[in-house]
């Protein structure tokens, strides 16, 4: 979901379906595939909530009543987690930015399926 949405975003910004493409695919191939995988990212989420309901009012309960300091493994551990998925994400970033090709020639044009030359109506 992060990568469609740089992609989206950077690489190949509103405006650019015609002119670029990156690794074979347009802007508006890109939005379907980020369309898609949200979706199938909330079906999971909420599948995951429902079955996973019990732990999380218990936890919930267990933290209303009594609130304690987070371990100090558990600080290091997320610190490592976070700069192991920014590294991956920069890394991702910059070779997208660097693999935009220009289309020689649109995928879609303003002309697709007329027939006749554009002079003989003037």
């Amino acid at each position: 979901m992060i990568a469609t949405g740089y992609i989206l975003r950077f690489p190949l910004p509103p405006g650019s379906n015609k002119a670029f493409s990156l690794w074979g695919l347009t802007r508006h191939q890109y939005g379907d595939i980020h369309f898609w995988i949200s979706f199938g990212l909330l079906a999971v989420l909420a599948i995951h909530l429902t079955l996973h309901w019990n732990w999380i009012v218990t936890i919930i309960v267990k933290r209303c009543h009594a609130v304690q300091a987070s371990h100090p493994s558990l600080l290091r551990s997320g610190l490592l987690t976070l700069i192991i998925v920014t590294i991956t994400f920069i890394a991702f970033a910059w070779t997208a930015q660097h693999s935009v090709k220009r289309i020689t020639r649109p995928i879609h044009s303003h002309l697709d399926g007329q027939t006749g030359s554009t002079s003989s109506a003037q």
